[in-house]
């Protein structure tokens, strides 16, 4: 009864945080920058709304319907294209890492490589390469694989459960490749093996079955990355699926029901796993060693222990900077990390030379001519020796937008890394030692279920009001356009940064040489300061390094419902409203015609700019790996070359030993 009851409440807290989503547009519906006192009239609104059923209707072609019976029909084709991918995917998943399970050391390796670089393939990459292979297969043997287009009431499902499930099943890959090397290492396997047992029997029946609750848990992010492909997939194919009716009425009792309907069954499949079979102890023993050492650190503060507290002056800020450049050297020493962050670095001031060299960064072509001065091309101009790398719709070079927007969606996209890593660690510390457990297990599980809402969804209701223009232009400035963006992305998600670093100071809280500083009197600050700062800084560093992918992966969503960086510009004449394009020419403003350049066959305007965003997202994914050799270093685990180096030396050595002696090797005296 007791988990019923708990099971129940962290349902209705979903719930409760759903309703706060729904109604944040309202902070932006007026001409203040950000109205809070609208916020709350339309929460309330929307409370009173959503506890009378009989007023949940939505407003399609001028008819007021009931919501449930309207949407459930295209909610339920979504929910069948996400069900599909993800069987796909998971299923390829565990079938494809239990083979390479049995393959040789170096094959895995270079297996692994390759995942990496699958994982920073953009879901538009995936729809592009399957649509140009049908196409391909269809213009020579006149066989359609597949159709990648509906047509009024039709209806595809292989061609975006294909798309759809490329992404969970690279992760899931992964990551299940990764939990089944740890578990390999653990002796029960020796155990086993030395009583006879088979490998494949040892790693079907043990291996996979204590790998799967860490699984289940790292699922979450996977599901959650793939609820947001599903509504790109769906606009990308032009699939009448729930999406679809989100875009066309933006009221927050419409995309509350909607959240709701995505909610419900992935939050009663996990956390009814968690709460009614897992059984998890959610009181942890860091809370306790807490109180029983506060007794202790009052009978053992000492003249020695006063002199460890730190000194708050220049001389020590000044040995902070120093120390931080230090360990910022060391990653540099780092092939890995040097080459990752030489490609971000130089891309950022190659744009900022062509942008301070240049009267016109962005050449725009309307009609292209030969020497002649006969007609070459029209817009969208194919690559040529007059515009290379072609033009978008409106005549833009692809070139110059590209160099152009690398600061700005390089820069934006670490600072929104930078600003959820910063706001998450300072909330990560109340969160970690002045929350009881209580309260701490109810915070982490309303969080959780923000893993089962949509990203991109959510950032196309509330950003679509405040960054399209219209016929007048914008009604903010453009600092105010980026800073409210800004903002917006990293709210939604500080809250999930705030739990994952919370949990890692955790486990650094568990450990015993954080016991034995607390019994000397070590305070909260030196415990950070000198204790969980240089085991967190690394892990710190890599979570920067997701999150800077995640808000590009989130740019390119953003991109294809036309939401730039900076804003819309949107031009309109009396018959004709011209294709959408970016103020700043950030990267995203060349997906928003993804779709329209993938049925036209005009590549070029999309495929660079997804090579680029490409580039950039395995650059960072090496920086990633970098940090972590280095940490790994530093604790005394030897990376794959020196152990290969050392091995050599000592097969070198040994082969030098085991000469054959001649008589000239024996000296006497």
């Amino acid at each position: 009864m007791k988990k019923l009851l708990r099971f129940t409440l962290y349902y209705i807290l979903g719930i409760i945080g759903i309703l706060f989503i729904s109604a944040i547009p309202a902070l932006f519906q007026s001409s203040q920058m950000i109205n809070f006192s609208l916020y709350f009239e339309q929460l309330i609104e929307l409370i009173k709304t959503i506890i009378q059923p009989e007023n949940w209707t939505y407003y399609y072609l001028d008819r007021e319907l009931s919501m449930l019976s309207f949407l459930m029909d295209p909610y339920l084709y979504s929910m069948r294209i996400f069900i599909g991918a993800l069987c796909l995917g998971f299923g390829l998943a565990f079938l494809l890492a239990i083979l390479t399970m049995f393959l040789p050391s170096a094959l895995k390796q270079l297996i692994k490589r390759v995942v990496g670089f699958l994982e920073s393939i953009p879901d538009l990459m995936v729809a592009f390469i399957l649509q140009l292979f049908v196409v391909t297969i269809y213009q020579h043997t006149d066989i359609l694989l597949m159709k990648f287009a509906t047509l009024g009431e039709e209806r595809i499902y292989l061609a975006p459960i294909v798309v759809l499930s490329f992404l969970p099943m690279v992760s899931l890959y992964r990551v299940l490749l990764l939990l089944l090397d740890e578990e390999m290492t653990k002796p029960y396997v020796e155990l086993a093996r030395s009583k006879g047992l088979r490998e494949h029997f040892i790693i079907v029946n043990h291996v996979l079955r204590n790998s799967m609750k860490s699984l289940f848990y790292q699922s979450k992010i996977i599901v959650w990355t793939t609820l947001s492909s599903l509504f790109v997939v769906e606009y990308i194919f032009n699939i009448s699926g729930i999406s679809s009716f989100i875009m066309t009425d933006f009221r927050p009792i419409v995309l509350a029901i909607v959240l709701i309907m995505i909610f419900t069954p992935l939050f009663l499949i996990y956390q009814g796993i968690e709460v009614f079979i897992f059984n998890e102890k959610y009181y942890s023993t860091t809370i306790h060693l807490k109180r029983k050492n506060n007794v202790k650190q009052k009978q053992v503060k000492t003249k020695e222990i006063q002199q460890y507290k730190p000194k708050l002056s220049l001389t020590s800020f000044k040995k902070q900077l120093i120390r931080l450049f230090k360990n910022f050297f060391q990653y540099l020493k780092n092939p890995k990390f040097i080459i990752g962050f030489t490609v971000i670095t130089g891309l950022v001031i190659i744009s900022f030379v062509h942008t301070l060299f240049n009267d016109n960064p962005v050449q725009q072509y309307v009609l292209v001519y030969d020497d002649a001065g006969k007609l070459v091309s029209n817009t969208p101009h194919p690559p040529s020796k007059y515009v290379p790398m072609g033009s978008d719709y409106l005549g833009y070079s692809i070139k110059d937008q590209l160099l152009t927007g690398a600061k700005y969606t390089i820069i934006f996209a670490a600072s929104i890394s930078l600003l959820r890593l910063i706001f998450g660690f300072l909330f990560a510390i109340p969160y970690n030692f002045f929350i009881n457990d209580r309260w701490r297990r109810w915070i982490k599980k309303w969080v959780d279920g923000f893993h089962y809402l949509p990203l991109t969804v959510i950032s196309v209701v509330i950003l679509s009001s405040y960054l399209m223009g219209g016929v007048t232009g914008f009604s903010n400035s453009l600092t105010e356009r980026i800073l409210i963006q800004g903002i917006i992305l990293t709210i939604l998600v500080v809250p999930l940064v705030t739990v994952l670093i919370g949990n890692e100071m955790n486990l650094i809280l568990e450990k015993e040489f954080i016991t034995g500083a607390r019994v000397l009197g070590a305070s909260r600050k030196q415990l950070i300061k000198r204790h969980i700062m240089p085991h967190l800084g690394a892990k710190l560093g890599v979570i920067f390094g997701q999150q800077f992918i995640q808000v590009l992966l989130l740019m390119i969503h953003l991109g294809l419902f036309q939401l730039f960086l900076g804003g819309t510009s949107v031009m309109f004449d009396q018959f004709y409203r011209a294709p959408a394009h970016s103020v700043t020419f950030e990267w995203s403003g060349l997906i928003s015609n993804a779709r329209e350049a993938l049925m036209t066959e005009h590549y070029w305007i999309v495929v660079p700019v997804l090579l680029a965003f490409m580039m950039v997202i395995i650059a960072m994914q090496l920086c990633i790996e970098g940090i972590q050799e280095v940490q790994q270093a530093r604790i005394g685990v030897r990376s794959r070359r020196v152990r290969w180096k050392n091995r050599n030396k000592q097969k070198q050595d040994n082969s030098n030993t085991n000469q054959t002696l001649k008589p000239e090797h024996f000296h006497f005296y």
